[in-house]
């Protein structure tokens, strides 16, 4: 009888003693300051299609490992789709880069130049580095020009928080790249 207590006990301290996995979501924000104002749209630019590459159009951050296998973070999310929150975040810096607001859609004639952005790749390798692959098309007068971005970031420290800001960097960069092909 003894015994069977005693091993009662231990697993019931053992079961206490274990702690549930907490789950952590990530928004992808502009650090630019937002305030309400009317918008202070380009002439004649607008953002069209912000195209973003399945494998990564999921709530969880992605690692790539070896033989191009990769990995879904299930304890790491981002708090929205990034379909959503990409778009919103790409137009804010690239508006800030530019000095003038991107109109989010072609509300009138005017608007004559649409921009479309691919984000083909956006992930951690497994040499600690956050990795960006993206392209970007200027269409305007039936004509279009296309652009790619290709760069990789090394994590300031191990993590998905590490990740997360490196991502943000990068595409931060990309969006001020953007701008300044668009000036």
């Amino acid at each position: 009888m003894r015994p069977l207590f005693i091993l009662t006990l231990t697993l019931l301290l053992a079961a206490c003693s274990t702690q549930p996995i907490s789950r952590s979501t990530y928004l992808l924000r502009s650090d630019h300051g937002l305030e309400t104002r009317a918008l202070q749209t380009s002439a004649d630019l607008y953002l069209g299609e912000v195209i973003i590459a399945g494998y990564i159009d999921q709530p969880g951050l992605v690692l790539e490992g070896a033989s191009n296998t990769i990995h879904t973070a299930k304890y790491h999310q981002w708090a929205e789709p990034l379909r959503t929150s990409l778009r919103q975040f790409l137009n804010t810096e690239i508006s800030a880069g530019l000095g003038a607001d991107i109109a989010i859609s072609r509300i009138s004639q005017e608007h004559t130049r649409r921009l479309d952005v691919k984000i083909d790749q956006l992930h951690g390798d497994m040499d600690g580095n956050a990795v960006l692959v993206a392209y970007w098309s200027l269409t305007q007068d039936g004509k279009t020009a296309e652009y790619q971005y290709v760069r990789s970031l090394p994590l300031q420290e191990p993590g998905y928080e590490a990740l997360v800001a490196a991502e943000k960097r990068l595409l931060i960069d990309m969006a001020q790249t953007i701008a300044n092909d668009l000036k």
